[in-house]
């Protein structure tokens, strides 16, 4: 057997490594004595070391480690080794995104520092009455296209007539991605005989004055086009009088790229007294 140490220079993982490795349960020595509390390892447990070195390099986690250690399933480990593939493959594509991005922050001489705001034209406007259904939910917000097409889905099988593309409304006081706190809303054609969802509801928007904006490119920078509608608001003697809401004319369902989506960002807003 080896000791800690020399198991340590074979596998070249430090030995504060393979104290933890036996605390998740990953490589645990074959014997620890019960006075000194050194910890012994044997030969044949070098492959399972550098084998958890390979798997950490292809980007596994130490829990995902664990599942492919503990199992004789080769069809699981395949699978595992495809999904990782799939999700670094993806991982390069955004990197590849980042540095086109780069590139062209280069070629047009931006400002490295301050970045480049972009212009918004504002838009005041009568929203008439209209019929909404919709749904409250908390998802991850990276979930939110399958909500979409599951609420698509659903409405189709209870031949409701959906009017336009969907909206958003965010409840949540700060970004927490994992968990938003929204409201789903697409416009509809309301009859008396229909048979909605318990999960839904059917509610009528009051008519309101908005002032809106169209953001085109990355959900990322949306928060431009937010402020640009609240400085407006602001500096033309309106307040706001409801929560923003988002809809999303174009996105990920065209199979187009992010710079090309289109959201229309809308402000309820009244008109501030006079003092």
């Amino acid at each position: 057997m080896y000791t800690i140490s020399r198991f340590s220079q074979l596998c070249k993982m430090s030995a504060r490594m393979l104290r933890h490795y036996d605390k998740e349960e990953l490589l645990k020595p074959v014997h620890v004595d019960t006075t000194n509390g050194y910890r012994y390892y044997e030969k044949s447990q070098l492959e399972t070391a550098l084998l958890i070195k390979k798997l950490k390099e292809y980007r596994f986690s130490l829990p995902e480690i664990r599942t492919i250690l503990q199992s004789s399933d080769s069809t699981l480990f395949i699978g595992m080794i495809h999904a990782k593939i799939n999700e670094i493959s993806n991982e390069m594509s955004r990197y590849r995104q980042i540095i086109t991005e780069m590139h062209e922050m280069i070629e047009k001489n931006e400002d490295l520092i301050q970045g480049e705001r972009k212009s918004y034209d504002i838009l005041l406007g009568m929203r008439n009455e209209i019929r909404v259904v919709s749904q409250r939910l908390q998802i991850n917000i990276d979930d939110m296209d399958k909500y979409f097409d599951s609420f698509y889905d659903k409405a189709k099988e209870s031949i409701i007539q959906l009017l336009s593309v969907p909206s958003v409304i965010f409840f949540d006081e700060e970004f927490t991605p994992d968990h938003c706190d929204i409201e789903l809303m697409i416009p509809i054609i309301h009859r008396n005989d229909e048979k909605i969802s318990r999960e839904w509801q059917i509610k009528k928007l009051p008519q309101k004055i908005v002032a809106t904006t169209l953001h085109i490119g990355s959900y990322d920078y949306i928060g431009y086009a937010h402020l640009a509608l609240e400085e407006w608001t602001e500096s033309n003697g309106y307040c706001m009088d409801g929560l923003p809401y988002e809809t999303y004319l174009k996105g990920s369902e065209c199979d187009c790229h992010v710079e090309e989506y289109v959201t229309q960002i809308s402000l309820p807003v009244i008109k501030k007294e006079m003092q």
